[in-house]
């Protein structure tokens, strides 16, 4: 029987501080993502439960500077004081997922670390899909978290808020079932040793020190974007 690592992970909104302390480990898939909205023709998106360590800024950057990003989260605190760094307007809203009431339709939504905690994904993606004109995108950023390993022992979350850790796995089968099309599928994992930045990032959502020698492999992290008809 393979060996399971429980990891008390914190939220998946482990704070404000989080990337002013520890690069995101997840960056080339974060680049992959705004050089896919760069090739899209974009005047407004959503950036769906940005959390404490969302990317709003990064999909900021790959949007006109005429153009509008609605940053939504259910929690008002999340919010950072500014969005000075962005190239465009970011409008926040305190909205729930399962209710979600942009102003306008928007030509793609984003949503990343926001599926897995989500008791009916489904319903939640259907919400945001209304949201979206035709021709427009849905991107999602989901783990699959027992991919990760700290040596050999793989990682599992103990945590109560994550309903499902490997929501990674069903990225295909949730847009296919919202009827998107041309759907493309992505994946990224982090690799280190405890003292690289896989090792401090690990460091940093749980609490637990993994050592400087110890091997690190990061939970893959899934980019699956559908066009929506």
């Amino acid at each position: 029987m393979e060996d399971r690592h429980l990891i008390p992970t914190k939220s998946t909104r482990v704070g404000p501080n989080l990337h002013t302390e520890v690069v995101d480990p997840y960056y080339r898939a974060t680049a992959q993502l705004t050089s896919m909205l760069a090739g899209f023709e974009l005047s407004a998106a959503a950036d769906i439960g940005c959390g404490y360590a969302g990317i709003t800024e990064d999909i900021a950057s790959a949007l006109p500077s005429q153009a509008t990003l609605y940053a939504v989260d259910a929690d008002p605190e999340v919010f950072p004081t500014s969005h000075g760094a962005a190239s465009c307007q970011v409008i926040e809203l305190v909205q729930d997922v399962y209710q979600l009431e942009l102003p306008k339709q928007v030509d793609v939504i984003v949503c990343r670390f926001l599926l897995l905690d989500l008791t009916n994904p489904l319903a939640a993606m259907r919400a945001m899909r209304r949201w979206i004109r035709p021709g427009g995108h849905l991107a999602l950023l989901e783990p699959i978290t027992s991919t990760g390993r700290i040596g050999t022992s793989a990682i599992a979350s103990a945590s109560d808020e994550i309903v499902d850790q490997d929501i990674g796995l069903r990225l295909y089968d949730l847009l296919t079932a919202i009827d998107a099309d041309e759907i493309t599928i992505d994946a990224f994992t982090p690799v280190g040793l405890g003292a690289s930045l896989a090792g401090r990032y690990l460091a940093a959502m749980t609490g637990v020190d993994p050592g400087s020698n110890t091997f690190i492999a990061l939970p893959t992290l899934v980019l699956a974007c559908g066009h929506i008809q």
